[in-house]
């Protein structure tokens, strides 16, 4: 299997490992809106999930809801981790109703959801210095972005970057930082999988992420720290970084 090959199975079982129960057919309109609840107009943006978060029939939290006749239904169609890309096809004030990348629709909190075009993913390599403004002067020196850490960079300042993190607020980095490529970004992905899973007790489907990502990016260096970071012994492959950018002098504007 060539790298390419594994490295889109590597993203499918990805994927594929945070679906639930197969969807049923989406809701109409103005089906299960909360009482007063207005709904804009259609819309067909992209979206990032910012955190880990369910889709649903119906924009409501509770745990059933009414089907055909008095059959009641699961509200739960999916779980959606953070990183992955939706459409968003309606906003109605704290919900949306969206299109995942296998066609399901549901709805999700708008939280759960960073809005926008022209965002794009990232990790870094090695940890990071965060700034609290664009500014090498707003240097915070008791937060670091770890290595490993899937990014979601909202827009760039050069020679700064305003990146969305998994928790807290929103923070700046160099952008000469950052790892853009490919196989580090793929290896991010998975990382976030594996903690979610280790988080929920559910280490040996961790340890089976871990080996799908030593499988799939032999070399990047991520693999070697996620390994560490589930208390497996890092591997003997030789560090082969694969994303690189120019240095940036950050006293220049």
């Amino acid at each position: 299997m060539n790298r390419t090959t594994a490295a889109l199975a590597a993203l499918a079982l990805l994927a594929a490992c945070s679906k639930g129960p197969a969807p049923a057919p989406a809701q109409g309109a103005a089906a299960g809106s909360p009482p007063g609840a207005s709904a804009s107009p259609a819309t067909s943006s992209p979206a990032h999930v910012s955190a880990v978060t369910t889709l649903r029939r119906e924009p409501t939290d509770a745990p059933r809801v009414k089907g055909t006749g008095k059959k009641e239904l699961p509200n739960q169609l999916a779980l959606l981790l953070r990183g992955e890309k939706v459409t968003v096809l309606e906003a109605r004030e704290d919900w949306a109703r969206v299109r995942t990348s296998d066609d399901a629709e549901g709805w999700l909190h708008r939280a759960t959801l960073l809005e926008g075009e022209g965002i794009s993913e990232a990790t870094v390599l090695a940890p990071a210095d965060v700034f609290d403004r664009p500014d090498l002067l707003a240097a915070n020196a008791r937060r670091k972005v770890e290595p490993g850490t899937l990014l979601l960079v909202v827009k760039a300042k050069p020679p700064f970057s305003e990146v969305n993190v998994s928790s807290g607020p929103n923070a700046w980095v160099l952008s000469e930082r950052l790892a853009t490529g490919v196989p580090e970004v793929s290896v991010a992905k998975l990382a976030e999988k594996a903690r979610w899973l280790r988080k929920a007790g559910r280490e040996d489907e961790a340890r089976q992420i871990l080996a799908l990502a030593r499988q799939s990016f032999p070399g990047v260096s991520l693999v070697d720290a996620l390994a560490v970071e589930l208390g497996e012994a890092p591997s003997t492959t030789a560090v082969v970084p694969t994303s690189t950018t120019a240095p940036i002098d950050p006293t220049k504007p």
